[in-house]
């Protein structure tokens, strides 16, 4: 974990501070920043800006990383950004200046940046990597500062407590610049960003969120007070010509913000029977890249409102080394008929599939361990009884290896079907 962002802030130097050539909202948070940053760019573009998103990580191709008004950097623009922030980390090398110590994050945010420079966006939204106060994105002055929810994560990094991983993620905010939480003030990561709104003297903005909505709904209701917030600080909305609201996001802009590994959903053909007849009908396959606890509780209950997902499912589940195994499988109890434990894929660090079976075991769940994610899926397949669906989670490294092999797989090109669920009409109103 580095100790300041003077790498980052050097390297952006060499190609001329393109960070400092557009506005932004920032944001952090542990579950639904992704979301969130989606639906408010969606916005702006509505709005009539020229938008753009930073984001990470991708699931499927790096050019998912930036957003260019609405669409994935071109591959040819996302090479030329790289070699400009790769010549810089050379020259630093060669000058034994700070960017000589760039990370690859580093490099890839000098990029994207520069490329938002480069088309000339006028606002871009950008989710924060890890925590906040040392990410490589802490380089931008906001216009907007956005904390969505402090759980306990990456604690071998940010902190054993709730409190220690607010500081970090409270570091988005600024001097001058508004910050807006659902956090209530009351809950102890809520204490934490008001206690450092009040040290930078900031406009601090605390939205009540129901219980009741449910996670899409709360997300595009977030989104929703962040441009309201906007346009209470002046910023017009030239497609309407006044200010910035809610209305600068309707329903059926919101439903095309969707991002994928997020609650995203396909329908598959079922797999052939134990004598090699195939079975009739739809499997539903549900991907979500949910790593802590709190956030699988939240896509279970938000799934648990669409009668398709009433029955249980088939868990396919694969966990960093470094979360709570215990917490988030103890989670699965509510949803799981069968758990298929798995490995990450690559030689990214991984819970040993054994070992979360064990967990699952303690928990009285059934489960069954297969290192190889390829052949985990197809016994989850295997095992899809009457209206069974499957749920792929624990980390979006996991998704992402499902996701960019599902018609390989199942060579079904004609037959996949993605689909997402409306938001709810509690998030208010178009």
């Amino acid at each position: 974990m580095r100790v300041d962002l003077s790498p980052e802030l050097d390297l952006l130097s060499r190609i001329g501070d393109p960070h400092e050539q557009f506005r932004s909202v920032h944001v952090a948070g542990t579950k639904g920043k992704g979301s969130v940053c989606a639906l408010i760019e969606a916005g702006l573009l509505h709005a009539g800006w020229r938008a753009g998103r930073y984001a990470s990580p991708h699931i499927e191709h790096v050019t998912e990383r930036v957003s260019h008004l609405g669409r994935p950097i071109p591959e040819a623009l996302l090479a030329a950004a790289l070699v400009r922030a790769l010549d810089a980390r050379d020259a630093a090398c060669r000058d034994g200046t700070a960017a000589r110590e760039a990370t690859w994050f580093d490099v890839v945010t000098a990029a994207a940046f520069w490329s938002f420079a480069e088309i000339e966006l006028e606002w871009v939204v950008i989710e924060v990597g890890l925590g906040g106060l040392l990410d490589s994105t802490n380089v931008v002055l906001p216009e907007l500062a956005i904390v969505t929810n402090v759980e306990l994560e990456h604690t071998e990094i940010l902190g054993k407590t709730v409190e220690a991983i607010a500081v970090q993620k409270a570091g988005i905010i600024k001097a001058g610049r508004p910050v807006l939480t659902p956090i209530p003030s009351s809950h102890a990561a809520g204490r934490v960003v008001r206690q450092a709104a009040e040290a930078l003297a900031v406009d601090l903005t605390c939205i009540d969120l129901s219980r009741r909505l449910g996670l899409q709904a709360a997300n595009l209701a977030l989104a929703r007070a962040a441009l309201r917030r906007l346009g209470e600080a002046g910023v017009a909305s030239p497609a309407r010509g006044t200010v910035l609201g809610a209305r600068d996001l309707p329903r059926s802009v919101a439903l095309t913000a969707r991002l994928p590994g997020r609650m995203e959903a396909f329908e598959i053909e079922q797999s052939k029977d134990a004598v090699g007849r195939r079975r009739r009908g739809k499997v539903k396959v549900v991907l979500d890249g949910a790593h802590v606890g709190f956030a699988i509780a939240a896509v279970i209950e938000e799934l648990r409102r669409d009668p398709a997902y009433a029955s249980d499912a088939v868990v396919l589940l694969a966990l960093g080394s470094d979360k709570n195994a215990d917490d988030f499988i103890g989670r699965l109890e509510t949803v799981a008929s069968h758990v298929i434990c798995t490995q990450l894929p690559g030689d990214r660090r991984s819970w040993p599939a054994d070992e979360l079976a064990r967990v699952c075991g303690r928990h009285g769940l059934v489960s069954e361990s297969i290192g190889d994610p390829t052949g985990a899926f197809l016994r989850c397949r295997e095992l899809i009884q009457g209206h069974s669906w499957i749920l792929v989670t624990g980390s979006l490294h996991l998704v992402g290896a499902v996701r960019s092999r599902l018609r390989d797989w199942m060579h079904l090109e004609t037959t996949i079907h993605c689909f997402h669920s409306r938001p709810s009409t509690a998030a208010g109103a178009d």
